[in-house]
């Protein structure tokens, strides 16, 4: 995953370049997040527990937006607070499950058959191989339902299902293939990401005060 030094140079420094040398013209100061995500919507995720930092902003829209389920690399447990609260309405009665739960099997069906959002913590350097078929949507259609055939078995799959698995691994290194099947997101805070998150807490404070002297 990209941290956010490489991604303000692929955006500043290569986009840019390319929009340039291609004659396309675009604004100074490009700032793709505002064409992918609304401020209503970055209002919410804070609400939830998302930093408003541009790189917790762009994490949160990797998460939204991307086809494939996401892996969080999440050593200071942001992005776990984020989705725990983002996916309240949607989590399975268990709640959050872990990636080593004996049970994960009957909890992936369940979450698969009623659409839950099924949060997996304590994923290691290495993913599940009975993972791969849901990973992969592996998806069947049989008239007007969806099955995936997980476990050796046909599973009733529902549109509304989404996986999130999250590591607490510092610097974890994982399978090219297991990448593959996910997006990798990296919610590490950094020193950069840490000013930039403190300084959208005195904003906020500042505001309200403001609000309230008005």
């Amino acid at each position: 995953p990209f941290n956010q030094s490489f991604r303000h140079y692929l955006i500043h420094n290569r986009f840019e370049t390319d929009l340039r040398e291609r004659g396309i013209p675009f604004s100074a100061g490009l700032d793709l997040t505002t064409f992918l995500v609304d401020v209503g919507t970055i209002g919410d995720w804070n609400m939830e527990g998302l930093p408003t930092d541009p790189l917790s902003i762009q994490n949160g829209i990797l998460v939204t937006r991307s086809s494939r389920y996401p892996l969080l690399l999440d050593p200071q447990g942001q992005a776990l607070t984020w989705i725990k609260s983002h996916e309240a309405k949607h989590l399975p009665p268990f709640g959050i499950s872990d990636h080593s739960n004996p049970r994960l099997r009957e909890q992936i069906e369940l979450c698969m058959c009623e659409g839950y959002a099924l949060i997996l913590t304590g994923v290691e350097q290495e993913l599940d191989p009975m993972l791969t078929p849901v990973l992969e949507k592996q998806v069947i259609t049989k008239g007007r339902s969806k099955y995936i055939n997980f476990s050796e078995k046909l599973c009733e799959y529902d549109e509304g299902f989404r996986m999130y698995l999250t590591t607490r691994l510092p610097n974890p290194h994982f399978l090219p293939l297991d990448q593959a099947k996910t997006t990798l997101v990296d919610f590490t805070v950094t020193q950069k990401g840490l000013e930039d998150q403190l300084l959208g807490v005195v904003i906020q404070k500042e505001q309200q005060s403001l609000e309230v002297s008005l």
